[in-house]
């Protein structure tokens, strides 16, 4: 049985419209939920819910299910719990427990459970903040990828210049190899074959692999003049 501790903070929309089937009968606004995101050891995670409130004095917020798919590998099925409260003053920012009651493709038989946090603030369409799901995911046979790529090739360099040169063109290749994914693309700023110009320059570089580990690495270029 493969663990994770996970953090998910997808960027979500929200936009009212009918309530589907099957929704509390006392919910008065009914809001189709999306978002997306990435989270350390499962990759580009994205989100679909409905969000049922019954609106008055102070609103209440029903219980649901959430389907959190990861791309390429399969899907998260969470049960999400009412909203502990008698009653909260704004339905936009609240917290909530759930549990995973299972999956598909890679994470079929999941369990475990946690805490989702709804951060939003209203738009001319409905809401628009961020979905901050945090918890323990458990899958039998699974083991979770959470080690990062290497990067290699990210040294330092020096490149002399003519005293009449302003600025060079300078290359570097720097590569990055996954344990899992293989190699994988990389991206530096300033890019390679960029004008550097004289003196120190910091390259940036950074290659995330199909499980959300980032791995980063900084090198500078020297340009000087030649004696």
């Amino acid at each position: 049985m493969g663990s994770l501790t996970f953090e998910a903070v997808l960027a979500m929309t929200s936009t009212p419209g009918p309530c589907p089937p099957g929704s509390p009968p006392d919910a008065d606004l009914c809001a189709a939920r999306t978002g997306s995101g990435a989270a350390r050891g499962l990759g580009g995670v994205s989100e679909t819910y409905t969000f049922f409130v019954q609106e008055g004095d102070c609103d209440r917020v029903f219980e649901t299910t959430v389907r959190l798919e990861v791309a390429g590998k399969g899907e998260l099925h969470l049960a999400v719990d009412r909203y502990s409260g008698e009653c909260i003053s704004s339905a936009l920012n609240l917290s909530r427990a759930f549990t995973i009651t299972g999956g598909s493709g890679i994470y079929a038989g999941a369990s475990g459970g946690g805490t989702v946090n709804h951060r939003a603030s209203s738009t001319p369409t409905g809401s628009a903040g961020k979905d901050t799901w945090t918890g323990t995911l458990s899958v039998p046979g699974l083991e979770f990828d959470v080690t990062p790529p290497t990067l290699s090739g990210a040294v330092n360099k020096t490149v002399r210049v003519r005293k009449a040169s302003q600025r060079v063109r300078v290359r570097y290749k720097v590569t990055a190899l996954d344990a899992v994914d293989g190699a994988l693309p990389v991206s530096c700023k300033p890019r390679s074959g960029s004008r550097f110009k004289i003196g120190k320059t910091a390259v940036n570089c950074s290659a995330t692999d199909r499980s959300a580990n980032k791995r980063t690495a900084r090198f500078k270029v020297v340009v000087k003049l030649r004696r």
